[in-house]
């Protein structure tokens, strides 16, 4: 399966060196279910945008630091793009921002969480059954980073998980767009190193919290597999 990644960050610093770029991190996720996945790698903040929603199998919109609601020049044409892939009823999964973005370009809301940042491991809690969710679960561990979510979902979008700290932790929007608030990609080392690098943005307890958390093991396997299952699914049905 040929999948683009419409990259809207980097991984900053000597990260990178360390864990690989946000192409290598998708790359390493969806290779653990299906090692011949093609990933595609599409620079968004220097304006590399695909011309046809069909130039790849399937969309995947990464995390960023950007927030969904900002006037930055790059977003509005990423908020066009999404709008565009799903008119033409293109397969497309947003993890992160990219799940904020999607509720924002399909006239969802987008706000600052109450609680502010959610971070570590949290459990989510699936709503209603899914036949691209294979295997099943009603239950799923995965990492999460961000201080934004999705308040509001766009009209005719379906509710597909949520956690404590987020009501909207997963959606769908008809058949072929996924919106995903966690963060499948990050390995609990990962998101340690981020924690530590950020520190000061996070109130002490949810900090300490967040550590003791990555001592647990994820689902992020699972996650990457329903990914796939849903691209797959989703673009069988647009041919």
């Amino acid at each position: 399966m040929r999948i683009g990644l419409l990259r809207c960050d980097e991984v900053g610093g000597d990260r990178a060196e360390r864990f690989g770029g946000y192409l290598d991190l998708y790359s390493d996720l969806l290779g653990m279910v299906e090692p011949a996945v093609e990933l595609t790698g599409y620079d968004v903040v220097a304006g590399q945008l695909p011309t046809e929603p069909g130039e790849q199998d399937g969309w995947l919109i990464s995390g960023a630091r950007t927030a969904a609601y900002d006037e930055e020049p790059w977003l509005t044409g990423l908020l066009d793009l999404v709008a565009r892939l799903y008119e033409a009823r293109a397969p497309m999964v947003g993890i992160c921002f990219g799940h904020q973005v999607i509720a924002q370009a399909l006239g969802g809301e987008v706000k600052m969480a109450e609680d502010g940042w959610g971070i570590g491991i949290h459990r989510a809690e699936v709503v209603g059954n899914h036949s691209w969710m294979i295997p099943k679960r009603q239950q799923f561990d995965i990492t999460y980073s961000h201080s934004d979510q999705v308040t509001a979902l766009p009209e005719g979008a379906t509710l597909v998980a949520y956690t404590n700290h987020c009501p909207i932790a997963a959606f769908t929007v008809d058949d072929h767009i996924l919106g995903i608030q966690g963060h499948p990609e990050f390995s609990p080392d990962f998101a340690a190193d981020i924690y530590r690098g950020r520190s000061e943005l996070y109130r002490a307890e949810v900090f300490e919290d967040a550590m003791r958390t990555l001592n647990q093991s994820t689902d992020s396997t699972d996650v990457a597999a329903w990914i796939l299952s849903f691209l797959k699914t989703a673009d069988r049905l647009a041919a």
